[in-house]
């Protein structure tokens, strides 16, 4: 899979102030590649593959969504970004910070869905993805093929189940890839799946169910699960 550097157009401008500059530093490392990428007069939104991400701390996310606005009257610019597990996720954060929801799709061939299925819970997480809290993610990219888990809480203390887990195989012959989501009506229950799981002997994720109300709040940050247990933290 052969994919390009990002040009974020910032020739001429100036950072909005030192937080901002130190942003665009980080995300101008050479080992962040294009996966999907959308741009106006005034801001440009970015879906981008770290290559690097695999030799660093076991687990991480490997995607990151970076926004950069820019100041077309005081030639400034602002960065925004952050990193996540799963190429939906990051459409989602892209998307409440102003990106046309269909206008960051991957090209074909590079990140595609298996089935309908897989589609139809991307357009849920895209959506929906401000419902839940992240409370952890692990990447098992050497695996074959590579998982993606991922651990959320409704926000909704009315719905139910409270717990779902992502669990995402991508397939590198084809570049194609399966989301599945499983539902868990207590803590506990989601890290015994997570932990059967990390030992590569996980059953079949249990079906969620329809959850009752969901309240307005944007998705949290992930913690990165250890390498010696992939346990996640507490809540």
């Amino acid at each position: 899979m052969s994919l390009h550097e990002p040009d974020y157009e910032l020739d001429g401008f100036e950072p909005a102030d030192d937080g901002h500059e130190q942003r665009r530093r980080d995300v101008g490392i050479s080992s962040l590649k294009v996966l999907g990428e959308h741009r106006t007069d005034t801001d440009s939104y970015s879906v981008l593959l770290d290559e690097g991400a695999t030799w660093g701390i076991p687990g991480s996310p490997q995607l990151r969504a970076v926004h950069i606005s820019r100041d077309l009257s005081a030639r400034t610019f602002e960065v925004d970004s952050k990193e996540f597990p799963l190429y939906a996720m990051a459409q989602s954060y892209l998307i409440a910070r102003g990106c046309p929801s269909d206008a960051l799709s991957p090209p074909e061939g590079v990140h595609d869905p298996a089935d309908e299925l897989t589609r139809a819970l991307e357009a849920r997480v895209r959506g929906d993805g401000d419902h839940f809290a992240l409370l952890a993610s692990y990447t098992a990219d050497m695996r074959d093929p590579v998982e993606t888990v991922v651990m959320l809480r409704s926000l909704d203390p009315q719905a139910v189940p409270e717990f779902r887990i992502l669990l995402e195989r991508f397939d590198w012959d084809s570049n194609t890839h399966t989301l599945r989501e499983g539902g868990f009506e207590t803590y506990d229950a989601a890290v015994d799946w997570w932990e059967a799981w990390s030992d590569e002997e996980a059953p079949a994720l249990p079906p969620p169910t329809p959850t009752a109300r969901r309240s307005p709040v944007r998705i949290a940050s992930a913690t990165p699960v250890p390498q010696a247990s992939r346990r996640p933290h507490g809540r």
